[in-house]
């Protein structure tokens, strides 16, 4: 009798615990989702950069984001990848080194212009706000998690922030690579020029992009060989194949309705080429890509694009760097960069010669009648919906810039551009842990109903 009594016991015991794991896992997310600039991926090589002197060519501006976090959101994360300015990872630095400050406001009108009411304050160094002592650190996230605020409540219901980086010593000769990401939507605002990069630095850096790389072995690296690597292009055996930068970048911004024309902005794409001579010498420029005229990029210079080192767009010959760099074999993505422009049926519009050195170009489609002198392409309709800037061929060591109509949203680990708040969902979903669970617990009811049998009989 005792012994049964002991034997229920531990199955109603069995039962409860499965009960309660079923309850505690199978309802709960295992990952947070985040929307990030330019991608979530830490070993792609991809990174916003803001510049300094001698680096800052066709915008130097602080940076701007927005994000929104949806009306049943408590709280909203933020996270900077690599905000670090200590010249190691992703970064081109020496001493003193390009510090960025990052201040979050709250942006109640939902449009990225809220600058009265300051919610926190970070920087590179952690010498500033709320992160004194606490620096953001290399090759890693710097994370806050933070109560949403009714003074950043929109007339929508969502919560809005403006995060803005600014670079506090802009006459040193540097370059700060990050990136940034939120649980909620993240976007550079409408018409805001933005800078990107691939800017590895550390040697850890190109063991991250190059996983064959040996920088010991002389048949991979060799200062007695011009360009000191071997050539990935000429030689599939080289240690810089296969690499995870691939020079493939993509922006994408969301376009309303009655729409009749898309301005895309790139500036310093470097459009160009060299290349070594039979005696080792490097040529530049080497003919085979050079930047044209463009008939319908508006002279003199943009007034957004004033108290910048730009220059009036032009035929910009040579480059610097040339943006297919054979002299520079590490960095090489050939062909010479350029982009498409693709829309939300699938149809694409290429640019094959964007701007040179230190100058914007103006790339457009229009549903107006063809002028070369103002357009670039004729289209009969430009559709709705989600539309994407992507470029090919970016070098590494090359600062690029762009300035999109709308904003660019940011992505989620697969690449897919986030454009609404995510919220909570209405009904409780099974996650694949909670399918273990169920069985689990399947399995301890049946255990439990055939020992209660058993008692009975």
């Amino acid at each position: 009798m005792i012994k049964n009594i002991i034997l229920k016991s531990c199955s109603t015991l069995i039962y409860f615990s499965m009960f309660l794991l079923f309850t505690l896992v199978a309802f709960s997310d295992s990952k947070a989702q985040y929307a990030c600039l330019p991608t979530c991926d830490t070993d792609d090589g991809q990174f916003l950069a803001l510049a300094a002197m001698g680096l800052s060519t066709s915008n130097n501006r602080d940076a701007e984001y927005q994000i929104i976090s949806a009306p049943t959101r408590q709280t909203f994360e933020i996270g900077i990848f690599d905000g670090d300015g200590s010249g190691t990872s992703w970064d081109i630095n020496n001493e003193p080194f390009v510090v960025l400050h990052f201040f979050l406001y709250a942006d109640p009108e939902g449009d990225g212009t809220g600058d009265e009411i300051l919610i926190d304050r970070w920087s590179s160094d952690g010498n500033f706000g709320s992160n004194i002592g606490d620096p953001m650190p290399n090759d890693d996230w710097f994370v806050r998690i933070l109560p949403n605020v009714e003074e950043a409540r929109t007339p929508d219901g969502n919560f809005s922030y403006r995060l803005l980086a600014q670079n506090i010593n802009p006459n040193v000769l540097g370059l700060n690579g990050y990136k940034v990401r939120s649980d909620g939507v993240i976007a550079i605002p409408a018409e805001a020029a933005f800078n990107y990069t691939s800017s590895p630095r550390d040697p850890k850096d190109f063991e991250t992009l190059y996983p064959n790389i040996d920088l010991e072995d002389p048949a991979c690296v060799s200062m007695e060989r011009p360009g000191f690597f071997c050539n990935p292009i000429e030689d599939p055996s080289c240690c810089l194949n296969p690499t995870l930068y691939t020079g493939e970048w993509s922006f994408c911004f969301v376009v309303p309705d009655n729409i009749d024309t898309l301005n895309i902005w790139d500036g310093d794409f470097d459009f160009g080429s060299a290349s070594f001579d039979s005696d080792g010498n490097c040529i530049k420029p080497d003919n085979a890509a050079l930047d044209t005229d463009d008939p319908n990029t508006p002279v003199p210079i943009p007034e957004w694009a004033l108290n910048t080192d730009v220059i009036t767009q032009g035929a910009s010959i040579p480059t610097e760097p040339a943006d297919d760099n054979g002299c520079f074999p590490a960095g090489l993505r050939p062909p010479s960069v350029n982009y498409v422009l693709k829309g939300p049926n699938g149809e694409t519009y290429m640019n094959d010669n964007p701007s040179g050195n230190v100058e914007w170009e103006l790339f457009n489609i229009s549903t107006q009648p063809f002028n070369p002198n103002l357009y670039d392409i004729h289209v009969d309709n430009i559709e709705p919906g989600t539309w994407c800037v992507m470029t090919i061929g970016n070098d590494m060591q090359n600062l690029n810039a762009l300035r999109l109509p709308y904003a660019v949203v940011g992505v989620d680990d697969e690449g897919t551009p986030v454009v609404g708040p995510p919220s909570p969902p209405a009904v409780p979903v099974f996650n694949r842990w909670g399918l273990v669970s169920m069985i689990i617990l399947l399995t301890g009811a049946a255990v439990y109903y055939l020992r209660k049998k058993s008692f009975i009989g």
